[in-house]
């Protein structure tokens, strides 16, 4: 129980890292917000593309009960109206921050492992060894 209380927090945590970054890229740069959304913006086109061949072939396949099927260009209206683009956005900023996060672990504890080499003297095959007490 404890284990998914963590994972949920550390989930909550990311996805409010990842508003954050939205918000500090939105103020101080918002050329490059324009810019990732108008890539995710392209993304989620794709998307809805891809979506709406998948239910229209289904339809044709259905025969009569195609009727029930969206009409071409719905699923890109539903997608633009649920601010799908802005959904990818979040995806990747908490998809970059995640593996960032990562990285910077790896490292510190890399620069921890390479600290601790120096720092502790390990034996070595040529050291000579005392077979007295010591004087």
């Amino acid at each position: 129980m404890r284990s998914r209380i963590m994972f949920l927090t550390r989930l909550v945590g990311l996805k409010l890292a990842a508003l954050f970054t939205f918000v500090i890229l939105t103020l101080y740069t918002p050329s490059t917000t324009n810019s990732l959304l108008d890539g995710a913006g392209s993304a989620s086109k794709l998307f809805a593309k891809g979506t709406e061949n998948s239910l229209l072939s289904l339809g044709g396949l259905l025969g009569d009960a195609g009727m029930l099927m969206p009409k071409k260009g719905a699923v890109e209206l539903t997608m633009r109206y649920v601010g799908m683009d802005k959904v990818l956005l979040f995806i990747g900023l908490t998809i970059c921050l995640y593996l960032s996060w990562l990285l910077l672990i790896a490292a510190g504890r890399g620069a921890l492992r390479r600290l601790d080499v120096f720092g502790n003297p390990r034996e070595r095959a040529d050291a000579r060894i005392q077979t007295g007490p010591p004087r």
